[in-house]
């Protein structure tokens, strides 16, 4: 696979599936991915921050892309960059403008604009700084496309049919010869609990394995989004492997009272991280201007 082929991917890739696995026990998030001179490139908020820090656990890393076409999984080596969270976030800039004209470009150009005016630098000024996760590509492999996902009522893992009928991405994801490996779920089926998992030929669960499924939508711009992760074991019927549910985790920005709590959570969650650390949070640069305003 050239690297031709995963740069075009991540440019079409408003979203995709990032996998980190600590001790076996893989967990899946939505990112948004850029591309830099052959390395990937994901980034996260100092709120939110556990992708960042489950990358510096154990390096071995993933990424399901949405491309035109197959999908790709790319598996690599991550290294964290998290000295200088404000130079980070330039950089991010620097690399979603360098991308030629799409719609991934043309959403997140104007999430980044909004950073910068008063509105944002007050209410997000935590959220333009960034830790990168570089991937250093190691394997990449075309994953079968599929019909789009359709995902019913899952009451053990605290899905109603209202939520479930938001959905459109559901990915599965285990451990396999030490990566964390995720595959699409185009037509999952729940029965006493548990998910149809139909993992692909290559990829051979174990009873009891840890896995996870991460359901989630986004809009065109990433202004509303809803995400599920669900951790659980993998367990054997008959010829089938179903995924039985353990925990979950729920995040919602769709109306007015879920971007405040975001924006209040960020807030709270951005001043423990360097807390934590026994530094000084300090605010973007441009926040300090309001002053002058």
């Amino acid at each position: 696979m050239t690297d031709d082929a995963v740069r075009d991917a991540v440019y079409g890739s408003l979203t995709a599936e990032f996998a980190t696995a600590v001790n076996g026990r893989p967990a899946t998030v939505p990112v948004t991915p850029f591309y830099d001179r052959g390395t990937v490139v994901v980034t996260a908020s100092p709120a939110f921050a556990g992708k960042a820090e489950r990358s510096a656990a154990d390096p071995c890393v993933s990424l399901l892309l949405h491309g035109e076409g197959d999908r790709l999984l790319v598996s690599g080596r991550a290294t964290i960059r998290d000295t200088d969270l404000e130079a980070n976030g330039a950089v991010v800039e620097r690399l979603l403008r360098s991308e030629p004209p799409t719609p991934k470009r043309a959403a997140m150009t104007a999430a980044a604009d909004f950073l910068n005016t008063r509105l944002g630098l007050l209410s997000l000024d935590w959220y333009g700084l960034r830790i990168l996760i570089e991937i250093e590509p190691a394997s990449v492999e075309r994953v079968p496309t599929g019909s789009e996902a359709t995902v019913p009522a899952w009451p053990a893992a605290d899905v109603d049919a209202s939520e479930a009928a938001t959905y459109d991405r559901v990915v599965a994801t285990l451990v396999a010869d030490g990566w964390p490996r995720s595959w699409p779920l185009s037509t999952p089926t729940v029965r006493n609990g548990r998910l149809r998992l139909t993992p692909p030929d290559d990829v051979s669960p174990v009873d009891g394995q840890p896995a996870c499924v991460l359901c989630h939508w986004h809009d065109d711009d990433l202004s509303a989004l809803e995400q599920r992760l669900v951790r659980g074991r993998c367990r054997r019927d008959g010829d089938e492997w179903w995924f039985a549910p353990a925990s979950s985790h729920h995040l919602r920005n769709r109306t007015a009272l879920d971007r405040l709590r975001f924006v209040v959570d960020g807030k709270r969650r951005t001043r423990r991280y360097f807390a934590d650390r026994e530094e000084t949070y300090r605010p973007w640069p441009g926040l300090r201007t309001l002053a002058g305003w």
